[in-house]
């Protein structure tokens, strides 16, 4: 059984450090220190810890955010342990955080992630009913640890934590959908041999982008290809933004995995 409450004291926010490098393979220097954590903490974040069979196997950390008069929580990091990993810690920190901000007044959680990690695409956009439409090229400037190889481009997620479709998707997520309307970009090959040939000006309102199934894997393959599909996949999101789409649901057609945009009527 999966239990999440708020971090109690010092000595388990400190549990965080452990766990970021758990989870990220990140150095001592890139993790996020636990005094931080303290501090925003202290200020109005949230640190909550994932408990299981008696040990810390997932967190999630967040802060207040502002821009524009508005007022909402941002979401800066949610890492679960490798061996706890696809057996419902994510989505027990997530449930958490949103009976979290809605009890405090928040109607809106963001977050960021990489857009060629399609397993966070499914979960964030799929499984938890978010979207996105805003593209930050190179985001964190890192090269190290999980960021190695190519820039830390993301995509910043808007979760409306009372949204209809939110609360459905929490209440029974549905399997990966078909792409539908038109392509944003032509392709050829598939799976590690996928490799982009050029954009297209849709003007359907549902559109689909192609992308590589596993970047990781990818990357470990051919590290100039994984680049080549960075660049290519920041110019079409930026496109598509940018002519009003955003980015909904993560569509599968059986191996190839797409991502399944609608132009926003907000």
């Amino acid at each position: 059984m999966i239990e999440v409450r708020e971090a109690s004291g010092t000595e388990e926010v400190m549990l965080t450090e452990d766990l970021q490098i758990a989870a990220w393979n990140f150095s001592e220097r890139e993790i996020a220190p636990h005094s931080a954590l303290v501090a925003s903490q202290h200020s109005g974040g949230l640190v909550a810890l994932a408990w299981a069979e008696g040990e810390a196997v997932g967190f999630v950390w967040g802060f207040p955010a502002f821009e524009g008069g508005r007022v909402w929580h941002h979401s800066h990091q949610m890492g679960v342990r490798p061996d706890w990993q696809g057996k419902g810690v994510a989505l027990a920190l997530k449930r958490f955080q949103r009976h979290w901000a809605l009890e405090r007044g928040y109607d809106l959680v963001t977050w960021t992630f990489d857009p060629l990690l399609t397993k966070n695409a499914r979960f964030n956009l799929g499984k938890l009913g978010a979207w996105a439409a805003r593209y930050y090229p190179d985001f964190y400037g890192l090269r190290t640890g999980l960021y190695a190889g190519i820039p830390a481009d993301r995509l910043l997620v808007s979760w409306e934590l009372e949204d209809p479709r939110v609360r459905e998707r929490l209440e029974r997520i549905p399997p990966p959908p078909e792409p539908e309307g038109e392509p944003l970009a032509l392709t050829r090959g598939e799976g590690l041999s996928l490799v982009p040939e050029r954009l297209l000006t849709p003007s359907a309102p549902r559109v689909y982008l192609e992308v590589p199934p596993d970047l990781d894997a990818l990357k470990a393959s051919d590290l100039g290809l994984a680049e080549t599909w960075r660049l290519f996949t920041r110019e079409a999101f930026t496109w598509a933004f940018a002519h009003g789409y955003r980015a909904v649901d993560l569509a599968r057609r059986g191996p190839r995995v797409f991502y399944q945009l609608e132009r926003s009527e907000r």
